[in-house]
């Protein structure tokens, strides 16, 4: 069945996909974590790193929760680095609303996804972004400073 299909009528039912997994598709398991191979795979060897208590944002997790989590992406992505050359770390945090950004469970998750590059949403094509001249570079880190550190 279609990945989205599944995803629409747990919806419906206001069920979270990963608040009732069960141990048998479990990897691997900490006190906050486990680590599942993902359902609807981008790549072989996709895992998927979730938080057991239910968390839409990365800033909810507790200090013991970030460090634990850090542990399990550094072990995954040694393991994973023994088959393939490029691992890339996806965060989900946040709830689903534009559909263009190609998110789909309202559950903090993280995936590591081998060999895979990110869909990034633009106008710009990767290959004509422009890198910004040191001054140019200059004011808009002053721009970010104002808007995201005061």
């Amino acid at each position: 069945m279609r990945y989205i299909t599944i995803v629409k009528k747990l919806e419906k039912t206001h069920t979270c996909p990963f608040c009732h997994e069960v141990p048998e598709h479990i990897l691997e398991e900490s006190k906050h974590f486990f680590v599942l191979p993902a359902r609807a795979q981008y790549a072989e060897h996709h895992l998927v790193i979730v938080p057991k208590r239910h968390a839409n944002l990365l800033g909810t997790l507790t200090k013991i929760e970030r460090t634990e989590l850090y542990a399990l992406v550094d072990r995954r992505v040694i393991k994973l680095h023994t088959k393939h050359s490029d691992i890339s770390l996806l965060l989900r945090d946040g709830l689903v609303k534009d559909p263009l950004i190609n998110k789909s469970v309202n559950h903090l998750h993280f995936h590591l996804m081998p060999d895979t590059g990110v869909h990034i949403k633009s106008k710009t094509r990767s290959e004509d972004r422009v890198r910004l001249e040191d001054k140019e570079y200059a004011e808009l880190t002053k721009k970010y400073k104002t808007t995201f550190l005061s």
